[in-house]
């Protein structure tokens, strides 16, 4: 009894927690748009009569708060609420569910405090999981829509409308995320920021370096002049082949995904034949060393299973 009262009171703790978090961030999310319309009739004024040319530097000033740094290893995005589908709430009730049903099938081979601890980091684990599946996912649509966009740029470039225009069939034509993602990107140019700075506030909400590419593309070609046409026919080129190659890195990783999966799910398998063969092995396991044996080899089998997936993510960014 007094161990559910400790694991529901945990779990009551967290969410409150979590949710004054996600709270805090929002309101502070409400005063830096403010704070940014309030002084978007200054546009770097030092700069522009140094140069009298817009800036195409691609690091901000724009600092990043202790709070956020925590929600991007969530790899929560608030800057991007469309991209999580599902409601940040729902996903830590979830979370913090499954964490007291870890915790409290635990309590008994592990103790009491260890078995909060692997409830935590489980349904820690769980929530990241969640976020990360909904925001890959999302970037991944963006993604294979960016050479279509480049391309209808391009079309609109020759045809003779200006940059803008361009952007805005972009955002007319095109379906969604990107075309969210570029009447959000529209929004902040129609409040003064320049163009550059604008694609590089999506790169930074999306993290595909192809916006970086296009944003130093567009300032360039303000600064220096050009065939505008042609340089974007040519990035567009370059962001198709690297949408086919990553597509082919894909596909190739299928098969080690495979692999890893089996090695996850052979041990299983393996003791399931056994208690159909000699059911006295897997009786062993009924008994209190039994069980932490167990759970020791499933502990190990999980972090081989995610330092796999590690390795065939990193080999596919590289």
């Amino acid at each position: 009894m007094d161990r559910t009262l400790l694991l529901g009171t945990a779990a009551m703790l967290t969410i409150a927690l979590v949710t004054g978090v996600l709270t805090l961030l929002k309101s502070g999310q409400a005063r830096r748009l403010k704070a940014r319309i309030a002084s978007a009739s200054a546009l770097e004024t030092t700069s522009l009569q140094a140069t009298g040319l817009p800036s195409i530097r691609l690091q901000t000033n724009e600092s990043r708060p202790l709070l956020e740094r925590v929600l991007r290893f969530l790899r929560y995005h608030p800057d991007v609420p469309q991209a999580h589908t599902i409601p940040w709430y729902v996903v830590v009730v979830f979370g913090v569910l499954v964490a007291v049903l870890i915790a409290r099938f635990l309590s008994g081979p592990l103790g009491l405090p260890r078995s909060i601890l692997s409830g935590v980091l489980t349904g820690f684990f769980l929530v990241r999981s969640i976020f990360a599946f909904q925001y890959n996912s999302y970037v991944d649509k963006i993604f294979k829509q960016i050479p279509d966009a480049i391309g209808l740029m391009v079309r609109a470039i020759r045809a003779g409308l200006p940059v803008g225009e361009a952007m805005r069939s972009v955002a007319a034509e095109l379906s969604s995320p990107l075309r969210d993602e570029f009447s959000r990107m529209l929004g902040d140019v129609a409040i003064g920021r320049p163009v550059d700075q604008a694609l590089m506030r999506l790169y930074k909400r999306t993290e595909l370096p192809e916006f970086s590419f296009l944003a130093v593309t567009l300032g360039m070609q303000s600064q220096t002049g050009g065939n505008l046409a042609e340089t974007l026919d040519n990035l567009a080129d370059i962001v198709r082949k690297r949408v086919a190659l990553s597509k082919r890195a894909k596909a190739l990783a299928a098969e080690a995904r495979m692999q890893a999966g089996i090695l996850m799910a052979l041990p299983f398998i393996a003791a399931l034949a056994m208690s159909q063969i000699q059911p006295f092995y897997i009786e062993q396991f009924s008994s209190p060393a039994g069980q932490k044996l167990a759970l020791v080899g499933l502990g190990f089998s999980l972090t081989g299973f995610l330092i796999i997936r590690w390795l065939i993510k990193r080999a596919g960014q590289d």
